[in-house]
C-alpha cells in the first residue's frame, strides 16, 4: 500500500446526492451541504454509498460527486469514496479517479446479483487494490448484496494490510465482534444507525450513517456517553436516534432523508427513479419530524472541536 493510513475512527455522514427535477446532480447544493454538516460537527464524509444512490448514478456522475465532496471538504475532514459495482473494471475506474481526486480511502460492496463465491469476491477486491494504492474499507451489507462477510470468509482479505477496515451494515453483531477480536487494528464502522450503541458495545469504533446527515450531535453525544460509561445517557440518545429512524423507514428512508434536508434549506430533490416520491402523508410526517429535530437542535450547546 502506497498511502499513509488516515485516522478514520470518526462519525461519517453517508451523504445524499442532491438532484434537480430532471435528475441531474446539483453540485452547488452538495458542496453547501458538506459545509453545513461540517459546521454541525460531522467528522467525515462517505459518498456514493446507499444513501447517495450510487447504483442509480453513472460512473461519470459518481466521479463528479466525489470530486465535489473532496473540494468542499478542503482537507477539513476525511472523505471515503464508495466505488463498488458489479463489474471489476468499473470499480477500478472509479477507484483510480477517487485516488486522483484526493480521497483518504475507498470502500466497496462485494459484487452482487450473481451468487459470487468467496474466491470471486476476494479476487474482485484484490484486483482493485492492485490498481489503486488507497486504503480499502470492505462494505458488508448482506441484505442488499446477498453476501455476508464474517471471520471465516473474510480472512484472506483482512490479512491484506491495504484493507484497513469494515463498514458493517448488518444485524450480525457476533460477526462484528469476532472480526474485531481477530483484527484489532482494523477500523470497524457501525452501519445501522439504529444499532450504534450496540455496535459500539460489539467493538465498532467509528460510524457511517444515513441519519448523521440529520442529527450528528446525537451521534457524537452517544459516543461520548459510551466512552465515559454512562449507559443510561447512551441508551436515551439511541432512543432519540431510533425515533428518527422509525419515522423515516415508515415513509421510505432515502426519499424522507432528502426531504428533511430540503426542509433544512438545502434543496436535495427526490431520489432517482425507480424510487417513489413522498406522498402527502409522508411529507406531513416528515415536516412534523423536522420540527422536532429543530427543537432538539436548539437545545444542544455549541459543539466542541474534535
Amino acid at each position: 500500500m502506497n498511502a499513509t493510513v488516515p485516522d478514520l475512527r470518526r462519525i461519517f455522514s453517508a451523504l445524499v446526492t442532491p438532484m434537480r427535477p430532471d435528475e441531474s446532480i446539483d453540485h452547488d447544493v452538495l458542496g453547501a451541504l458538506v459545509e453545513h454538516q461540517l459546521s454541525r460537527g460531522v467528522e467525515g464524509f462517505y459518498c456514493c454509498g446507499s444513501s447517495g444512490e450510487a447504483l442509480l448514478l453513472s460512473l461519470e456522475d459518481r466521479k463528479r460527486v466525489v470530486r465535489t465532496v473532496v473540494d468542499a471538504a478542503a482537507g477539513r475532514a476525511p472523505v471515503i469514496a464508495h466505488v463498488g459495482t458489479v463489474r471489476t473494471a468499473d470499480a477500478i475506474e472509479l477507484a483510480l479517479d477517487a485516488e486522483a481526486a484526493g480521497v483518504q480511502a475507498v470502500s466497496m460492496i462485494p459484487p452482487y446479483y450473481y451468487k459470487f463465491g468467496p474466491r470471486e469476491v476476494n479476487a474482485y477486491y484484490e484486483a482493485v487494490m492492485r490498481a489503486c494504492g488507497l486504503p480499502m474499507i470492505v462494505y458488508n451489507i448482506p441484505q442488499f448484496t446477498g453476501y455476508s462477510f464474517d471471520k471465516s470468509n473474510a480472512a484472506a482479505l483482512f490479512d491484506n494490510p491495504q484493507v484497513i477496515g469494515l463498514k458493517h451494515t448488518s444485524q450480525d453483531l457476533y460477526a462484528l465482534e469476532r472480526l474485531r477480536a481477530a483484527y484489532p487494528d482494523k477500523v470497524c464502522f457501525n452501519g445501522f444507525d439504529e444499532m450504534f450503541l450496540a455496535g459500539l458495545a460489539a467493538g465498532a469504533d467509528a460510524a457511517v450513517g444515513t441519519t448523521v446527515n440529520l442529527q450528528p450531535e446525537r451521534f457524537r453525544a452517544l459516543r461520548e456517553a459510551f466512552a465515559r460509561g454512562d449507559v443510561a445517557e447512551a441508551q436515551s440518545l439511541q432512543r432519540q436516534i431510533n425515533h428518527v429512524v422509525e419515522v423515516l423507514v415508515a415513509h421510505g428512508i432515502f426519499a424522507a432523508v432528502k426531504y428533511l434536508i430540503t426542509l433544512d434549506g438545502y434543496e436535495a430533490g427526490a431520489c432517482r427513479a425507480p424510487f417513489a416520491e413522498l406522498d402527502a402523508a409522508g411529507r406531513s410526517a416528515i415536516e412534523t419530524l423536522h420540527a422536532q429535530l429543530l427543537q432538539a437542535r436548539a437545545a444542544v450547546p455549541a459543539r466542541a472541536e474534535r
